[in-house]
This record gives C-alpha cells, structure tokens and sequence, in this order.
C-alpha cells in the first residue's frame, strides 16, 4: 500500500499538465494502493468497514490491468489518452456499481450474513434472499472477469510494444534511453503475479486471515513487482509522441530517388557514408541524418537497411560501431573502456557493455585479453 502509494505521489509530481502517460502510471499506482488498503481494512476484521470497502475493492481490482493497458497505449502507441480509451474500464464500472446496488437492497443483518459467510468464509447458516444470491453471484463472475482481462490485456499491450521498437529500430541508432523493453518484462511479470493473485483467490483471503504470517510471501511479491514498475516508469522519460516529433523535425523534403535501377548505388553510397566516413561514430545518429547527406527519403534508407543488409538501422550502426571498437580495445595503448565506448559512438558505457556482449558474446574486457597477443 505505501510502495504504491509513494510512487503515486512521485509520479503525478513529475509528470505536469502534459505528460498524460506518466499520469496514468500515477492512477495505477494509485488505484493499486487503495486496492491494498481495502486488504488492510480487510484482515484488520472489521466487517463494518470492510462493507463500505468491499465495492471499491471490486472497482479497484477490475481496474489494474485496463489502468496498465492504457498507460502502455499511452507510450507506445497514441502519446496521450483520451477519453474514448477509457472504454476498458467498463467491467470495473458496471460490477462495482451492481455491487453497490445489492449492498444497499440487501438488509444490515443479510449484509453482515453476506461478509461472515462469503467473503470471510466464516460457518453458520443464514437464509440469504435473491439479492443476496445475485452478489454472490455478481462476486464470482468479477474474479472470473479478473483473470480474462490478463489475456487481451498482455497481448495487445505486447503488439504494440513490439511495434513501438520497431519504429525506433528504424529511425535511431543509438536506442538505450528511448526502449521500452521494460514494459514486457513488466507484463511477463505481471502475468506471474496474476497467476499468484488467482492462486490466492481460490485459496482465499479468508485462509491468510488464520496463518497471519503467510502475509508477508504476498506483501513482498507485490511490493517488489509495484516498486519496479514505479521505478522503471519514472525513469522513462521518452515516448512515442516524441517520436514522432522528431520524424517531423527531421522529416527531408528531398525527392525519393527513382526506380530500383538505383538502389545499387544507394546501397554503395550507404557503405561509402558508414565506412569511409565513419558516420556511426555521431552518438546520435538518426535515420534522416543519412538520408540528407544521400539527398534522398528515410524510407528508401531503412528499405535498404532491411532488405540488403537484413538489418535494422539500430542493428546497422551498432555493428560499426562494436568493429570499430574491436580495434581500439586490441590497440597497445590500453585505452580504457570509457575512452573506446565514446569513440565508437555509443551513447554510454552501459550501451556499449550490452551492445558488445550481444554481438560477441563476452565482454570488451575479455575479448582485450583473448587479443593481446
């Protein structure tokens, strides 16, 4: 509750009038730390509260992974939120409010009788009403509700993620501060807590309430797993919206060359620019960089990049930059790796580190001693 509390604060903080996606992180953290505090009220065993609690536990936990959809929508693929997105949280509206509607018919005693018997999983035997036995019902269809959200949930949050590194795959090459990979490891994530939750959930929160100390595996889980995602989302700074700012910004309004009598030359022209030039080496090369200085449209670069050289642009450059590096780390002078990752045109020591150990397979340190001879 406070881990996702606290990261609610810090991100809507952050974020200003504008940034709408760090916004919505912000809700989630925020609906995620109600949803907690409805658990607490919850074994803290008093039924009087926990019967004002229980609808906006219903409304908070339908609405986590629409919340998540939405905020990876927001980087990955529209830059912002609008009101016709929220579509999603129909579920979470519509059972909070029959939850709503048959707390308030229902008696205080056949209410009471409702939480002891269903939600506490206490015994005894209490004549329920229609009412009592539409909740009921109402109940177990929100947490079957529950676990079929994850499945649309994760895969089109997972299409749009894949497209959105795609995009800057073809446009940038140096891609570290602009990824965001994370969000799918979050997703893999989330999809293992989800399956923890459910667990839970058939088990029964009643369960936790008599092996109080069985609390903390859960309370960790999720902490840990809310704590990364507040962290990661605070730190990502770059979304799809700007993206497409810099596509206009740097948008070439050069003439398309013509025909494919041409792209022989243009591939020529390319290995000229990279290796002669050593274009890769500008820590933020982009796509139109190149095609401004081959008077001609990004789209015809990337179509070389990708069917001539199996590529993408990011890939491209890296694959320069990593040969280039090759060289200094196996120069006599022991350049140090700071020195060898900024001449070769990586944005950071980290990037290089990574970039290098996925094209080798080992890192500049041991590919230095394997050549020192």
């Amino acid at each position: 509750m406070f881990v996702t509390l606290f990261w609610a604060i810090a991100l809507v903080t952050d974020a200003g009038k504008k940034d709408k996606p760090r916004l919505f992180l912000g809700l989630f953290m925020f609906v995620a730390s109600v949803l907690y505090a409805s658990h607490a009220a919850y074994f803290s065993l008093n039924y009087k509260i926990y019967s004002f609690l229980d609808p906006i536990y219903t409304l908070t936990s339908l609405s986590v992974f629409p919340l998540f959809y939405l905020y990876i929508k927001g980087i990955a693929k529209d830059g912002t939120i609008n009101a016709k997105g929220l579509w999603v949280l129909t579920p979470a509206i519509l059972f909070t409010a029959a939850t709503v509607i048959t707390f308030a018919i229902m008696s205080p005693e056949e209410l009471s009788a409702y939480l002891h018997k269903v939600i506490y999983k206490e015994s005894g035997q209490f004549p329920f009403s229609l009412t009592a036995e539409i909740q009921i019902v109402i109940f177990k269809l929100s947490r079957v509700v529950f676990v079929l959200q994850l499945i649309p949930s994760v895969y089109y949050s997972s299409k749009m993620i894949v497209e959105y590194e795609k995009q800057i795959n073809e446009f940038y090459a140096s891609t570290e501060e602009r990824t965001i990979k994370w969000t799918r490891d979050i997703m893999i994530a989330m999809v293992g807590v989800s399956v923890f939750a459910v667990a839970a959930n058939i088990i029964g929160k009643a369960f936790f309430i008599n092996e109080l100390a069985l609390i903390a595996i859960p309370s960790a889980l999720f902490s840990i797993f809310h704590f990364s995602i507040g962290f990661l989302g605070f730190k990502q700074k770059y979304t799809i919206a700007t993206y497409k700012i810099d596509v206009l910004k740097d948008s070439t309004s050069a003439a398309r060359l013509p025909g494919e009598s041409m792209r022989h030359k243009l591939k020529s022209d390319l290995i000229t620019l990279i290796e002669e030039e050593q274009i890769f080496r500008n820590t933020d090369l982009r796509i139109t960089d190149i095609s401004k200085r081959l008077n001609t449209n990004r789209s015809y670069i990337s179509g070389i990049v990708n069917n001539e050289f199996h590529s993408t642009f990011s890939d491209l450059i890296n694959h320069y930059r990593i040969s280039y590096a090759k060289e200094l780390l196996k120069d006599k002078k022991m350049y140090i790796l700071e020195y060898v990752s900024e001449e070769s045109g990586f944005a950071s020591i980290n990037s290089f580190l990574r970039a290098f150990k996925k094209e080798t397979g080992i890192t500049p340190g041991q590919y230095r001693k394997q050549n020192m001879n």
